[in-house]
């Protein structure tokens, strides 16, 4: 894992394909108050999709080779997509998402979190 743009861009090894290739790992970046040091944006994904398809691999590992430590990390993950989701609720005052709901529920278009519909961003 490289480094490209600190807390938003990385390039990640690959492996069984070409010698020296990567994938590039893109988290959003915005501007503004909220968003200090940043001097540009750009789209990209935010960590609970990365945890939540991690998640998916996980159980799907799991599935062929099953062991505790596996079945321990998907609910480890699980936890953090919880507690992140919990802390956008808390800082954007809505109620927070149930457990299940933070890992399956309906991602807002706008900011990228789980929560009511009724809830206006932007």
């Amino acid at each position: 894992m490289r480094v490209e743009d600190l807390g938003h861009r990385y390039s990640l090894d690959v492996y069984d394909g070409e010698l020296g290739s990567s994938a590039t790992l893109r988290f959003v970046k915005r501007q503004g108050e909220k968003y200090p040091g940043n001097l540009t944006s750009y789209a990209g994904t935010n960590s609970q999709e990365v945890l939540r398809a991690l998640v998916d691999r996980a159980i799907y590992v799991s599935n062929q080779r099953p062991c505790w430590q596996t079945r321990l990390s998907i609910y480890l993950m699980m936890s953090v997509i919880w507690l992140y989701e919990h802390r956008a609720a808390r800082q954007h005052a809505r109620k927070p998402p149930g457990f299940f709901e933070a890992l399956y529920g309906q991602t807002c278009t706008a900011c990228g979190h789980v929560h009511d519909e009724r809830f206006k961003c932007r």
